[in-house]
């Protein structure tokens, strides 16, 4: 199924993640679901350990708190495994600020990053780079991502299979992708082994944790609003999507990528606002 991006103006379209990714590449396959409820018996644990609490106390008094709770909400909202909470404790023992290592998080969470590039992104981060440098350079470094085309006897098996859903066949697409793993045996393990996408995401240091994929709503008056003689379906689809991934609105991402910001340059100055 391949999808026309001009239809999108024509009636009220509803970008269902699988088709979304077919149209407009790698924008929609990025795209995560924050705030998902954690699975039975997958919980979030949000118990900070004393001595890194000791360490944030020491870096910064005065904000204490206010970090502490950033924290505790990431963990929370991007349903993060006991495994990167670890990681994010060791590297704040480490002396890595707190809240460049949550907007390096959240920015590899978002792109199905893994583990080992959290403490690389802060680094370079604190060498004086701006996120918006260190975004870029993440993206030019990292290919962008391309769905498969499945073979259609295969597929037809997978969309028959009772427990598994087009967004199960998407994101195992996206985690081999990313991990090198053969896509058929990340399927074989999610359906044998009854694990969470979490879970399984976890197991190959992938910081990712959603198991379903977002919709993104965009109307015939939202489209003819936002398209201009410059600044295409395609840009405002993007915007769409940015704007879901950083809880702003729509019209906001559109007006700031209108004026010429970047992709990175707008997660960026979200992100710092969130965050410090």
């Amino acid at each position: 199924m391949k999808l026309n991006i001009k239809k999108i103006s024509r009636a009220l379209v509803v970008l269902l993640a699988l088709g979304a990714v077919i149209q407009i590449g790698r924008v929609l396959a990025e795209t995560a679901l924050s705030g998902e409820s954690p699975a039975a018996g997958d919980a979030v644990n949000t118990d900070i350990s004393q001595e890194v609490l000791n360490k944030l106390n020491e870096t910064d008094p005065g904000r204490y708190d206010l970090n502490v709770s950033r924290f505790k909400n990431l963990l929370l909202t991007l349903n993060v495994h006991e495994k990167f909470k670890n990681e994010i404790e060791r590297l704040i023992l480490e002396g890595h600020d707190l809240p460049d290592l949550l907007i390096a998080y959240e920015f590899l969470y978002q792109n199905f990053g893994k583990k080992q590039e959290l403490e690389s992104l802060a680094t370079q981060k604190e060498s004086g780079k701006t996120w918006s440098a260190v975004f870029a350079e993440y993206n030019r470094n990292h290919e962008d991502f391309v769905p498969r085309s499945f073979e259609p006897d295969y597929l037809e098996s997978l969309t028959t299979t009772a427990g598994m859903t087009p967004d199960d066949i998407m994101l195992a697409d996206r985690i081999s992708f990313v991990s090198g793993s053969p896509v058929k045996d990340i399927i074989a393990d999610k359906l044998e082994s009854q694990k969470t996408w979490k879970q399984i995401a976890a197991d190959l240091d992938i910081l990712h944790s959603a198991s379903t994929l977002p919709r993104v709503q965009i109307t015939e008056e939202q489209m003819a609003r936002l398209v201009s003689g410059t600044f295409t379906e395609r840009q405002v689809a993007e915007a769409f999507v940015l704007a879901q991934k950083l809880g702003e609105t729509p019209e906001t991402i559109a007006g700031l990528m209108k004026a010429g910001k970047t992709e990175e340059a707008v997660m960026a100055e979200s992100y710092t606002e969130k965050y410090n």
